[in-house]
């Protein structure tokens, strides 16, 4: 393994030479301590855990997050990475003191740090898609940011003395222009591209030639998304444009000041020659856009020249919703590439003149996406850019085949035919269902009708009714296996839905798993008092050995050294399993794990337990 490790890291080495790649193993925390012994500092340390999952004991994180804190760089990450996960501890001081963060897509990886991503870009490749998916949120703030020069880089400015590659973004920066502007007169000027231009203003930032930039990103992505407000104060200090110690003193002395004398915090700050009146109004301005904030949290903003304006749209759908939004930049003829996000989805569709020419939702590709998106979305943060479409949305499998008036007409149809059958079931699309078994191969049937027209269904239509049906595990809700499927609409899936409910092939399960769980987790409770936990830890090992072996479902259930048990809903889904399939392996586990207890334990008190906690 070490070697394999060795490999990926030389293959990245050109790109990163303080990032190292490990593929999660049994010899982990071997390498990473071996790692600690060449005293030699990392970036990011990245544990490929895409075979494994997070399916690992917490001692194996915790432990090799503590080898980690010494070969870090302040900043530097350990990332347990999945191929759409992500789990990062970062160290956030000298002191080796680490933050955990989760990450549930690589989107949300982005806008809590780009550098991350990076990282993650360069040790894993140019195939991987972390930064083609990297959110429109994210980029239009930062298009839209105007840098603004510290007195240090107004001096270095007015006295170039060397030609150096920052030199052409410092006489760029006027503090009025957005980052999109300068892009686009250094293309101009001398042909250099957005990511070069990027690190030369990374370059500016890090010499304090130009106020923090950069880190104000994913905090006011963040804000926007969910909607929470921030003071001037949470500005300042998030943004990087003041430190904790210079707060705590502006405040200290706003508070010794008498009512009639005080300022606003952002005049003091001034004042003090800690920021200018420029990087202020900027700050005001996002706190007014981004900050969801009242009136009296506002100050008063101005806006830069229309030349210099970012054309770019940023709301919340609720507002507007998506049929709307989608012909709203119809009918305004925009161009451009439209970016929906919610949690972990993202709806992403490329606009020419005002015709929607592409669109990608997940797996679903061109008309699907359109009219999943149409008929299905409520909530989300959605952006329109004007910029260079992603090469994967541009892709000819997710062109559109239809005209947007038609597409929505087939969006409005579909969400209509589906509340028809989440009518039929208790909790609409949070109901749970499970299938039932099939022997006289219905869903084969090539005379099957269709329980409302009449008509006999098509060899997909099938397909899709035994694809749903071998998805529904009694675990899930129907909202959940949609989403986990992935290249399934909405509209399909109800329709399915509807047809096994006529066949009598799904049922809505009797009873629920927490049940039958809880009364094994009390039976080993009582017998852990009885016989220690060691004992009954080992029985319980042994006992699910001999009950599922290793299989994949035998992953399904959670057993940790102090005896306890629990089941992993996620694995559960990954195993293919049933609620029935679960509830039968509990059964045969606990039956097991009696026979193993009944060696430590006299007859009569084992029974007695038994009793007890089945009684109660």
């Amino acid at each position: 393994m070490v070697a394999e490790s060795q490999d990926l890291q030389n293959k990245t080495s050109r790109k990163a030479e303080n990032i190292i790649v490990l593929r999660y193993g049994p010899d982990l925390l071997s390498e990473i301590a071996a790692l600690a012994k060449t005293k030699r500092m990392y970036d990011a340390i990245i544990v490929d855990a895409t075979l494994v999952g997070y399916l690992f004991p917490a001692e194996i994180l915790i432990e090799s997050n503590y080898l980690a804190q010494s070969i870090l760089e302040m900043s530097g990450a350990l990332i347990f990475l999945k191929s759409d996960k992500a789990v990062a501890m970062v160290r956030e001081s000298l002191s080796g003191l680490m933050s955990f963060h989760v990450f549930d897509n690589h989107a949300q990886l982005f806008d809590y740090s780009a550098s991350l991503t990076k990282f993650l870009q360069a040790a894993l490749g140019e195939s991987t898609s972390f930064l083609d998916e990297s959110t429109d949120l994210s980029h239009q703030i930062l298009m839209s940011s105007i840098p603004v020069l510290t007195p240090v880089g107004l001096e270095r400015k007015l006295h170039l003395e060397s030609h150096h590659r920052r030199n052409l973004m410092l006489t760029l920066v006027d503090n009025y222009t957005p980052v999109a502007g300068l892009i686009n007169k250094a293309n101009n000027n001398q042909k250099i591209d957005e990511a070069d231009s990027l690190e030369r203003l990374r370059e500016l930032e890090a010499e304090k030639l130009i106020y923090p930039l950069f880190p104000r990103i994913p905090f006011l992505s963040n804000c926007f998304k969910n909607q929470t407000a921030f003071s001037l104060k949470d500005y300042f200090l998030a943004a990087g444009l003041l430190t904790r110690q210079q707060l705590d003193d502006l405040l200290m002395e706003l508070n010794g000041m008498p009512v009639k004398q005080k300022i606003p915090l952002g005049a003091l700050a001034v004042k003090r020659n800690l920021l200018n009146a420029r990087a202020l109004e900027i700050a005001t301005q996002d706190l007014a856009f981004y900050g969801q904030t009242t009136d009296r949290d506002k100050e008063k903003v101005t806006t830069s020249g229309e030349e210099d304006k970012v054309q770019s749209m940023v709301g919340h759908l609720g507002s507007i919703d998506p049929s709307n939004l989608l012909q709203n930049l119809a009918t305004n003829r925009e161009s451009g590439v439209l970016s929906v996000e919610y949690r972990e989805m993202q709806f992403r569709a490329i606009f020419e003149t005002g015709k929607i020419t592409h669109a990608k939702l997940g797996k679903l590709l061109a008309n699907h996406a359109v009219i999943e998106f149409a008929s299905n979305w409520k909530q989300g943060i959605f952006v329109f850019i004007q910029r260079t479409p992603p090469q994967d949305l541009a892709k000819d499998n997710c062109k559109i085949g239809k005209a947007l008036d038609k597409l929505l007409l087939d969006a409005a149809l579909a969400g209509d035919n589906a509340e028809v059958t989440w009518k039929k079931l208790p909790k609409g699309p949070q109901s749970v269902l499970e299938k039932k078994p099939d022997p006289n191969n219905l869903m084969d049937d090539e005379k099957l009708e269709d329980p409302k027209e009449k008509y006999v269904l098509n060899k997909s239509e099938r397909a899709m009714m035994k694809k749903m049906w071998g998805a529904l595990d009694g675990l899930h809700p129907i909202a959940g296996v949609i989403r986990n499927l992935g290249d399934v609409t909405t509209a399909d899936a109800a329709m399915a839905i509807d047809r096994l409910l006529h066949y009598d092939l799904v049922t809505m399960p009797q009873v629920d798993l927490n049940g039958p769980l809880s009364k094994f987790q009390q039976l080993v409770k009582r017998i852990t008092e009885t016989i220690t936990v060691q004992r009954s830890e080992a029985f319980l090992r042994l006992s699910l050995r001999d009950t599922l072996g290793y299989s994949g479902r035998a992953r399904v259930f959670i057993l940790s050294r102090n005896a306890d048990v629990g089941v992993d809903m996620a694995a559960a889904r990954s195993a293919g399993t049933s609620l029935s399939q679960v509830l039968q392996d509990i059964e045969d586990w606990q039956v097991k794990y009696i026979e193993y207890a009944s060696q430590e334990l006299d007859r009569n008190q084992l029974m007695s337990i038994i009793r007890e906690v089945h009684k109660g």
